[in-house]
């Protein structure tokens, strides 16, 4: 088979092969990698550190390119052909597959990138004349600098002409785009209901308030604190999102929080309940030492909510974080709760919580091969996206139809 032809699903296989194993020490293989390299640096950098990224092909193929059937059906994996033909079609859904190929130095070490995960390294001047210690990273250098030539061709006959390849071609789930919530909303109106189910008008109003008075701090500051106070506080949050209605307990405030919180409060706990000074003295020394005592509900990285306690010139106020998709409603029981009990507290990104209750907030689309986590920079600042999503597998014509696609980086040759 023509190298250049090989089908999508081998390559696959060679690439997760070689981002196991990204480090290269064979002399030929480093040959046609610094090739690759220099090919790729005829290319205007695209950040620091010699960066530069294109985007390359490989046709899908036939069924037979992505398995054997009847090693699939001993396995298991499949129960007739059928549903061998779905599971191909799940995972090569287009004839065309696509990767970005991302080259980059540092210290005198290259470093090659293929969806954004390290796929090859070498050292400058580090390379053995031995065979190479793994073949599969010697079949895929030679697939990617063949492509890499044909493509080099390409761009430097006419580089617009490729950028507008790229752009006519390129599929939306490779791409960055935002959509209106309230369109998302219309094409699933089952996440509408979450928020209609549990957001009335009367509350998105008490939220435009908090909104205003987080971005003023117009509010009765607190003159001391307790521990005990600051677990009160924290009841009247778990209680507005009505944790703790099934349990056959009476647990007092510090027991709910113990249950709720993320565990490691660097002895938060372990403080007189009713004693201004320990907290205080708690608050000055140990608040940070390692732990998590402000992590009110715990979850992952981007799906707990926060309480901080915190002091200025003015006194004591609180600052109450939960902004993920899935804790958000949550957050906005326990913002409005503090509103209504007259406690003193901003609430982090308040005009985008507002604006997603409201629907009216965009929620960003990023690449396939993104996690859809603390995708900030993919973003103009202006656009207060922090909400992401990739496209799925259901109605994403649909989707696609009603964002809006930010404009792909046009490549420029050096001059």
């Amino acid at each position: 088979m023509d190298i250049k032809n090989i089908p999508a699903p081998y390559i696959d296989r060679l690439i997760n092969s070689c981002q196991g194993y990204p480090e290269v020490k064979n002399e030929s293989d480093i040959k046609h990698l610094v090739s690759i390299f220099d090919m790729m640096c005829r290319l205007e950098k695209q950040g620091d550190d010699e960066f530069r990224n294109i985007w390359i092909s490989a046709e899908r193929g036939k069924i037979e390119n992505f398995g054997d059937f009847n090693e699939y059906l001993e396995a298991g994996e499949v129960s007739n052909k059928e549903d061998f033909e779905d599971l191909w079609q799940y995972y090569f859904p287009d004839k065309i597959k696509w990767y970005n190929f991302a080259i980059t130095k540092y210290a005198e070490v290259f470093y090659f990138y293929l969806d954004s995960k390290l796929t090859f390294q070498f050292k400058a001047y580090d390379s053995s004349s031995e065979p190479p210690v793994y073949d599969f990273q010697s079949e895929l250098i030679s697939w990617l600098l063949k492509i890499i030539q044909d493509t080099n061709i390409l761009i430097q006959k006419n580089i617009e002409e490729y950028n507008d390849y790229i752009n006519a071609n390129l599929p939306h789930k490779k791409r960055t785009g935002r959509i209106l919530r309230s369109d998302y909303w219309s094409i699933f109106p089952e996440d509408m209901q979450d928020f209609k189910n549990s957001i009335t008008p009367e509350m998105l109003e008490i939220l435009k308030k908090i909104k205003v008075r987080s971005e003023s701090k117009t509010f009765r500051y607190l003159s001391t604190i307790s521990s005990g106070d600051f677990f009160r506080f924290c009841e009247i949050g778990y209680d507005a999102n009505k944790y703790f209605d099934k349990s056959n307990k009476i647990l007092t405030a510090k027991e709910k929080y113990l249950a709720m919180a993320d565990g490691r409060d660097c002895g938060l706990r372990m403080l007189d309940e009713t004693s201004y000074q320990d907290f205080h003295k708690w608050y000055e020394t140990e608040k940070n030492f390692g732990g998590h005592p402000w992590e009110i509900c715990r979850g992952g990285n981007s799906t707990h909510i926060s309480l901080f306690v915190c002091r200025d010139e003015n006194g004591w106020y609180f600052r109450l974080e939960g902004s993920s998709r899935v804790r958000v409603i949550e957050t906005i029981k326990i913002a409005i709760a503090f509103y209504r009990h007259d406690i003193p507290f901003i609430l982090g990104k308040a005009e985008e919580i507002y604006r997603m209750a409201s629907g009216v907030d965009y929620i960003g689309i990023v690449p396939e091969t993104v996690t859809p986590r603390y995708c900030h920079g993919y973003f103009p600042t202006d656009d207060r996206i922090i909400d992401f999503i990739n496209l799925g597998t259901e109605k994403n014509n649909e989707i696609i139809n009603k964002a809006f696609w930010y404009p792909l980086p046009e490549l420029h040759l050096i001059k």
